[in-house]
């Protein structure tokens, strides 16, 4: 049995109350389409801060999932106003004790010196992969530490060193930038996996392109590409590349079999160890005259 699985063997997942606060749709589906297949059946959603605090009220979950940055009221003045309901009492915020866990892209230690002052349970680093967030969730849901209210600091003990199998970003805070480089490329390809996954079956439930579905399609294939130009896979990022040129180009028309081939594609040349290999190189040739000959088609349609 994994950690995580140990960890949340005790909790009613059904029964369990998840507000999700993150203003990237695609992101925010994502990360429900995780925790749906983790057992969780109870997850609400939020774009902003403010949209959270009508829900919050409205559902008293029993864990936040909350974006760094957003527009309006960021996720640590959202912590802040939350925390302090435990001191000064604010009918939108029935249980201020509620777990948080903080998804950032930064990777500061002060960044994580922030978020643990403003009362954040927990916190992870994008991009993450599926093992990363659940492994947040089922620490923030399992290891819920003493509240402590003073007059500095309102939120979660921030002391972590009587708990020796805690593995997480915030017990060694000065860590996280050697961390966040060491694995940042590692998340990529795992969070790419994670949505690979996830495109497939949204396809599949909706049974094509619908609009949604596209402008989502479109928006993933560009940032993996964005990253992997980042982490110089090259044939990865002409691999996603050519599948948003292609989606844009044929709009709806976009052949189920042709948007298949470039997931699949993007899957096997995010699984090899070294893609500067013949077997990537003829991967990128496939999908050229794949198109290529789609293209061909329309035009003499």
């Amino acid at each position: 049995m994994s950690e995580t699985s140990a960890l949340l063997r005790h909790v009613n997942l059904p029964a369990t109350t998840v507000l999700i606060v993150e203003d990237n749709d695609g992101l925010r589906r994502m990360i429900v389409e995780v925790l749906r297949a983790s057992g969780f059946q109870q997850l609400i959603q939020a774009r902003d801060a403010e949209e959270a605090i009508e829900l919050l009220g409205a559902y008293n979950p029993e864990l936040m999932i909350l974006d760094w940055n957003m527009p309006g009221l960021s996720g640590i003045d959202l912590t802040l106003l939350l925390r302090q309901a435990a001191v000064n009492e604010d009918t939108r915020f029935p249980n201020p004790r509620i777990p948080v866990l903080m998804l950032t892209g930064r990777q500061r230690s002060r960044d994580v010196t922030e978020a643990r002052n403003a009362g954040v349970d927990e916190f992870v680093i994008k991009p993450f992969s599926t093992r990363s967030l659940m492994r947040g969730v089922a620490s923030a849901l399992s290891r819920q530490r003493p509240f402590i209210v003073s007059a500095g600091y309102v939120g979660p003990c921030r002391r972590r060193r009587k708990d020796e199998d805690y593995r997480g970003l915030m017990r060694r805070v000065d860590d996280i930038e050697a961390a966040a480089d060491r694995h940042s490329r590692a998340l990529f390809q795992q969070t790419l996996s994670v949505e690979l996954e996830a495109l497939h079956a949204l396809m599949s439930a909706r049974g094509g392109l619908h609009k949604e579905t596209l402008d989502y399609l479109i928006e993933r294939t560009s940032e993996a590409e964005t990253q992997a130009v980042r982490y110089r896979q090259r044939l990865l990022a002409e691999a996603t590349r050519s599948l948003k040129e292609y989606v844009s180009y044929f709009g709806k028309a976009a052949e189920p079999d042709v948007l298949d081939v470039h997931l699949d594609s993007i899957r096997r040349l995010n699984a090899l160890r070294n893609e500067d290999t013949a077997e990537g190189q003829t991967i990128i040739r496939q999908l050229e005259a794949l198109v290529k000959n789609r293209k061909r088609k329309k035009l003499s349609a």
